[in-house]
Parts: structure tokens; C-alpha cells; sequence
């Protein structure tokens, strides 16, 4: 019988083995790829700048490279180098923790910010000549401190103890009060962030009952947050301290401005008598601001404005001697605002029934000089003279165009554009203007207390 060999398996054996290390070696590299992508940090595109920022609780990594521009911060100056030992101090050298060394000054305190709309306001007394005690002086400086720090940040109205008169203190209050809610209302920020005054004394008249009256003239330049680099000016403003015989309160009052001769005091109301109507034509014309189409009109000889506005500036703190001026009697400002449409080219209108014309103080058309006949002349006209358009939308104004501002759809007063306010998208939002009686240059009109305002497009003239 064949007897069988018996066969060897521990070869096939230690084959399977090794075919079973080289599975599995691969097996884990490829599990720890796998895994090493998975932790692997990325850059989403699409996050802001902000995102690739280090938390703000940990320490941004710093390169070797030092950052050539970037100040150095909290540096002291006699801190020494890194590498060099601390200098040793006697107990007689070493100062006080609360008190810096005495070779390092301490810096000036940092002005800090609370988030409060803050004024600069200067101004000065001048008493040319006249001799008035330094107690009514202050009393007149506390009075402008008074008007200006609250109309120039928005504030409370106080005027404390000044006016023996409870009345007149509320009236000014109240007036005041009436005023800054007329400049809150505005498309701009009419706040100020300067007014420097100067009241220059002009009279000073002893009365019979033992007090003092004191006629000064104030000039203001005035910087307001929505033009800051215009410097707007209020010329030549009479104002009248009428001072009790303790030479310590005002018994009375007065400027010639339109805050003053305009309010209308109410019994019951910490506003103007009228606040409602003056806020709602503040309401209406804000309403047309979507409308800023200008609607050109034809004429034969286009309106000079540089010519116009040289004019204006040169005359609108002093009268051309050439002109009766009407400041006592109703005021210049149509007499000078027709002074300035003459100026650019606009002839005198004697011809028809509308006219406008001035050859003497009394051989004039009142058109020349009411504000109102100006208004009815210029919608009315036709063939020879002016070309204006009275309905024009009110925020398409131009440099050189007329602004008449009232009270309630009254026409009381005659501005000049002398500058445009727009908005971030170029849209027009305020007018600049230049005028007499008050004399006011580059002044928003928004910040007037009249707020009925109708513009009058001025486009020149037509030879008949």
C-alpha cells in the first residue's frame, strides 16, 4: 500500500498573514487621511472681513516681522529693554503707586466722549466807548449763553433768574422752545457746532424810573453740523436790555429777528400760540421732496447769476447808498432782493399791468419793495420782463432763485438762494440763503422761525 506524504501548511498560513498587515496598514492610512481632512481648517469666502478675525479672548498670533507704521501703546518711557535686569530702587526712590515718576509727566486728561452733542460757543462784549458796569455786562453775556447753548444743542430753554418779568422769561422760554422744535423738524441737522457773537453796544439811555436801557448790535458766525465748513452769518441784529435799578435782572427784552416779533404767547402752553400751524407747513413741505423735477421755462435772455450773487454778497451786511433803503419802515428785503434780479440782468417793468420798477423812494411799483406784490407780479407776467415760475415744486431751487418764507401761506419775507444743502444721494434737502432785514449770509433756511416757504424760480426775461 502507497503511503501519503503529509503536506506542509504553515507557508499558505504565514502568506495570509502578511496579505492581512498589508490590508490593514492600508486600510489606516487611509482612515487617518480621512480623518486629518476632517479637521482641517477652511476659509469661507463668503463671510465678511469681520470672520477671519481671532476671538476677541485670545491672543492674535504676532510675526517676527515687526508692523513698520503701528505706534507703539502703553509704552512707558523709561521702560527698560527685555534682555537688560530691572534696575534696583532704594525705598527713598521708589514713589507712591498712585503718583507717576517724577520724569514722566502725566499726560493731559483724553477728552471722553459721551455720546452728548457739545457747542463751542465764544462771544465778547464791545462797549465802544460807553460806560456800563461789569454786573449788566455779565447779566447780556448770560442772556446770549442763555439763548444760543440750548438753540445750539437741542437743549432745555432756562433762563433762570435774569428777567424780574416771569412773563418775559416764559416768552423766551417759550419762543426758544418754539424754534428748536422748527429746526428738529428739518431734513438736515441744524444743530451748531460753534457760534461765536459779538454784541456791540450802540446807546445807552438812562429812563425816567430809574432803570437803563441798552441798545447793542449783535454779529454771529455760526457753524451748523449739517454744513460744517460754511460759515454762516448773522450781521448788524439790534437787541434791547432794558435792566431794572439793581443793575442785576432785565425787566425787558427785545431783538429785531423774526423769533422775537413772530411768537405769539400762549396762556396754557410751553410753545408758540401757533405751534400746530407752524409745524404742519413744516409737514407739507417735506412732503413734496419726492418731486424734484425742474420744469424749464423759455425766455429770451437766460437769467446772469453770477452776476446776481456778486451782488448779493457785496450788499447784504450794508445798503448801496444808490437805494432808499426801507429797514424803518417794513424792512429792505424785497428792496434788496430786487436790487439782486436787477443785478443779473432782469430790466425794470413799466409796460403792461404787472409791473416791477424803482426810479426814486416815490416813483416805485410796490412790487419793488411788498413781498406780496412781488409774489402776484411775477405769476402774473407776461410779454415783456420777467420770467419766474411762482409754482415751481419747492426742492428744485437753484443759486439765484428767489425763497419766500411766511407764516401760514402769508408772504412776509424775501431770501435769495445762495447755496444748495443736498443728501447723500444728491438730492436737494435745505437752501443757503442771503438777505437784509434780518442780514443773514449763507443762513439754512430751514432754521428760520417762518415756516411757510415758496420758492420762485428765476429764469430770465422776454423782450415783449
Amino acid at each position: 500500500m502507497r503511503q501519503t506524504k503529509p503536506r506542509r501548511r504553515w507557508p499558505w498560513i504565514v502568506l495570509i498573514l502578511v496579505l492581512l498587515a498589508l490590508i490593514s496598514a492600508l486600510i489606516y492610512g487611509f482612515w487617518s487621511k480621512l480623518q486629518a481632512e476632517s479637521h482641517r481648517p477652511t476659509l469661507d469666502t463668503e463671510q465678511s472681513g469681520d470672520a477671519l478675525l481671532p476671538p476677541e479672548d485670545t491672543d492674535p498670533i504676532v510675526d517676527d516681522e515687526p508692523i513698520v507704521d503701528a505706534p507703539v501703546v502703553d509704552d512707558p518711557v523709561d521702560t527698560p529693554p527685555e534682555d537688560d535686569p530691572p534696575v534696583e530702587q532704594s525705598p527713598e526712590d521708589d514713589p507712591p503707586e498712585d503718583d507717576p515718576p517724577e520724569d514722566d509727566p502725566p499726560e493731559d486728561d483724553p477728552v471722553v466722549d459721551d455720546g452728548a452733542f457739545h457747542t463751542k460757543l465764544t462771544g465778547s462784549i464791545v462797549s465802544a466807548g460807553y460806560a456800563v458796569s461789569d454786573k449788566r455786562l455779565a447779566v447780556m453775556e448770560q442772556f446770549m449763553s442763555a439763548w444760543y447753548t440750548p438753540l445750539a444743542e437741542f437743549g432745555s430753554p432756562d433762563f433762570g433768574e435774569m428777567f424780574s418779568k416771569e412773563k418775559q422769561a416764559d416768552s423766551h422760554a417759550d419762543a426758544l422752545r418754539t424754534l428748536i422744535a422748527i429746526r428738529q423738524a428739518a431734513l438736515t441737522d441744524l444743530r451748531m457746532n460753534s457760534v461765536d457773537y459779538t454784541l456791540t453796544i450802540t446807546d445807552v439811555e438812562p429812563l425816567s424810573d430809574g432803570r437803563l436801557r441798552i441798545e447793542a448790535d449783535e454779529t454771529a458766525h455760526m457753524r451748523f453740523a449739517a454744513t460744517p465748513d460754511i460759515d454762516s452769518i448773522l450781521y448788524d441784529l439790534p437787541h434791547i436790555f432794558i435792566f431794572d435799578k439793581d443793575a442785576a435782572t432785565l425787566s425787558h427784552h427785545e431783538a429785531d429777528d423774526n423769533p422775537y416779533f413772530s411768537y405769539n404767547r400762549a396762556e396754557n402752553s410751553d410753545y408758540d400760540a401757533e405751534f400746530d400751524i407752524i409745524m404742519n407747513s413744516i409737514a407739507a413741505r417735506q412732503q413734496t421732496y419726492w418731486d424734484q423735477t425742474v420744469v424749464e421755462l423759455s425766455c429770451d435772455h437766460p437769467y446772469d447769476v453770477d452776476s446776481a450773487i456778486s451782488y448779493l454778497y457785496a450788499y447784504c451786511d450794508e445798503r448801496n447808498p444808490y437805494w432808499y433803503a426801507y429797514d424803518a419802515v417794513g424792512g429792505n428785503c424785497m428792496n434788496f432782493g430786487s436790487q439782486v434780479l436787477l443785478a443779473g440782468g432782469i430790466p425794470r417793468d413799466e409796460q403792461g399791468s404787472a409791473k416791477w420798477y424803482w426810479d426814486n423812494k416815490n416813483e416805485l411799483a410796490l412790487s419793488w419793495i411788498n413781498v406780496g406784490r412781488f409774489y402776484e407780479y411775477c405769476r402774473d407776467n407776461s410779454g415783456y420782463g420777467l420770467v419766474a415760475d411762482t409754482e415751481a415744486s419747492y426742492y428744485t431751487g437753484e443759486i439765484g432763485d428767489v425763497v419766500i418764507v411766511g407764516f401760514d401761506e402769508d408772504h412776509r419775507h424775501t431770501t435769495l438762494v445762495s447755496g444748495i444743502v443736498r443728501d447723500g444721494a444728491g438730492n436737494t434737502v435745505d437752501y443757503l440763503i442771503t438777505c437784509n432785514t434780518t442780514n443773514y449770509k449763507d443762513f439754512p433756511v430751514s432754521a428760520y422761525y417762518y415756516t411757510f416757504h415758496r420758492l420762485i424760480k428765476i429764469f430770465g426775461w422776454n423782450e415783449g
